[in-house]
């Protein structure tokens, strides 16, 4: 059996590509970087190269296609959201050629953009932060003596907080939200979200569904994040939350989802209620902490796939910590430049870490580490 995982470059198809070889599965990886990390790691069987599927989405599947048939590949696993939502496009097409376990794109668009989970959360009563849309407004300061500060600009269809930022004043809001609909490019109808910021921990609810029906529930609880005030989790620990387990559940089970998913909250320190932030429907930047606490999610997935079913996993061991260390460390310096007790910073950083395995770094798998800061350190300096 063989599987084909894509974003061989990032973090996340690196964790996936090591879930399923370390279950001996033969995994093939894809991605449009020559020096990707999951091409290095042991688990990995081949690889290819693929366009870019943002810049050129037909060129792409066609490329899929292509090595799905002439390396026989069983099952697909498209890991970011920009292959996933277009691989949903072109869903029907590829299920002719390999198996694969993703909504249709109509579905999974409904969850991935923020103006449209409002949507749905209202027709639930699921209580999300209390939000504007830019594209309702003309003129962006009806919003800013609407909202309370500080608030959030949000895009509505962007992951691991790009495009987010934070206001604290009207003057702050308006000049942030300009700068937002310039760098982005942004159209009347794509304009940002504005939501209340809510404080409090945030959290992140896991799910494996089979048509509806619940095949496995992971939940964590974000220790720190960056950026700070709100972004991917750096550290993580594995928790238990009845109440938002219970929310993503029944939102889950109301839609009959099919496939993974995860529904990201916050907790309102003063109220203790509950916020649902976004859902992610397809593999997460956290989904190593699923697997390290003994709910790997990738090779669940495949076989409710291949099988037509999983017995349900419903516990998984608590208190496990699992992280990004290098991302980490730039979470650590935000935390520097503000006032505090340094004796306090250096023991709570070195708490945090202890016992913690990193997402990447794996002395049993040593060489993506080299190419994933290789790709990262480019990233940055183009």
């Amino acid at each position: 059996m063989s599987v084909l995982v894509t974003n061989a470059s990032g973090a996340k198809g690196l964790i996936v590509t090591r879930a399923l070889g370390r279950k001996g599965i033969s995994v093939v990886n894809t991605d449009s970087e020559r020096f990707a990390a999951a091409f290095f790691s042991r688990f990995s069987s081949g690889n290819f190269l693929s366009p870019s599927p943002k810049e050129y989405p037909l060129d792409y599947i066609s490329v899929l296609l292509k090595n799905i048939n002439s390396k026989n590949i069983d099952f697909i696993l498209p890991v970011n959201s920009e292959e996933t939502l277009l691989i949903s496009k072109y869903r029907n097409k590829i299920s002719r050629y390999t198996n694969i376990t993703i909504e249709d794109y109509s579905k999974i668009i409904r969850l991935h953009d923020k103006r449209k989970l409002l949507d749905i959360a209202e027709e639930f009563g699921i209580t999300m932060p209390k939000t504007y849309d830019g594209s309702d407004f003309d003129n962006i300061k009806e919003i800013a003596t609407k909202i309370t500060y500080p608030a959030v600009i949000k895009l509505k269809n962007s992951t691991s907080s790009i495009g987010m930022s934070f206001a604290y004043s009207k003057e702050d809001f308006i000049m942030k939200y300009n700068e937002t609909l310039h760098k982005y490019k942004l159209s009347s109808s794509h304009r940002p979200l504005v939501q209340e910021y809510i404080q409090g921990p945030g959290y992140g609810v896991s799910l494996l569904m089979n048509h509806g029906d619940l095949r496995a529930i992971f939940t964590h609880k974000r220790l720190r994040e960056y950026p700070i005030k709100g972004g991917p989790s750096t550290i993580r620990e594995s928790v238990r939350h009845p109440e938002m387990e219970k929310i993503a559940i029944e939102l889950m089970e109301g839609i009959e989802w099919h496939g993974i998913a995860m529904l990201e909250f916050k907790l309102n320190e003063k109220t203790n209620k509950p916020y649902l932030l976004e859902v992610n429907p397809r593999v997460w930047g956290s989904i190593n902490q699923a697997i390290n606490s003994g709910v790997n999610f990738p090779y669940l997935l495949y076989n409710m796939t291949m099988e037509g079913d999983v017995k349900p996993i419903l516990s998984y061991k608590l208190g496990v910590r699992t992280g990004l260390m290098l991302n980490d460390f730039r979470a650590q310096l935000d935390l520097f430049r503000k006032p505090l007790d340094m004796k306090s910073f250096f023991i709570n950083g070195i708490d945090l870490k202890s016992k913690m395995k990193d997402d990447v770094m794996d002395i049993y798998d040593p060489l993506p580490l080299i190419p994933y800061i290789y790709t990262n350190l480019k990233t940055r300096i183009y």
